[in-house]
Order: C-alpha cells, then sequence, then structure tokens
C-alpha cells in the first residue's frame, strides 16, 4: 500500500463488543488510536509518544475492550 486517506474501520459487533469506528495513525514518534461506540454513545482517545509498535496494538486492544466493558451491546 502506498497511501490511504481517511479511511475509518467500521468493526461489527460480536460478543459484549458494540459497533465500533475507529481510526489509528502515527507521525513523528507518536502513535494514537480512537474508537467510537456510536450506538452506545461512548468513545476512547489514547496517544503515547513512543514509537513502539507492539504497544500501538495493545492500546487500540484496550480501547476497543474498555468499550465493550463501559458500554456493552
Amino acid at each position: 500500500m502506498d497511501a490511504l486517506s481517511l479511511a475509518w474501520i467500521g468493526m461489527m459487533a460480536k460478543d459484549d463488543q458494540p459497533f465500533i469506528l475507529q481510526k489509528a495513525g502515527g507521525l513523528q514518534g507518536t502513535f494514537t488510536y480512537i474508537a467510537f461506540a456510536p450506538t452506545r454513545n461512548a468513545a476512547a482517545f489514547i496517544a503515547i509518544n513512543k514509537f513502539d509498535f507492539a504497544a500501538a496494538f495493545a492500546m487500540g486492544e484496550f480501547a476497543n475492550e474498555l468499550l465493550a466493558t463501559i458500554a456493552p451491546r
């Protein structure tokens, strides 16, 4: 892939996790992740200032699990 512009990822509801719209990004040593559960009026935003792919994946998983906990399906 060479480029991707304004792509929001939709994750269908499953088990306790509600439908989630999410977006991840990174630039100059910063990673961000935002996730919305629009049908549950809930959202989570996380940003880290360390260029660490493992941490970036972990924060996405954490945000999705957090939404499943605070706004279950």
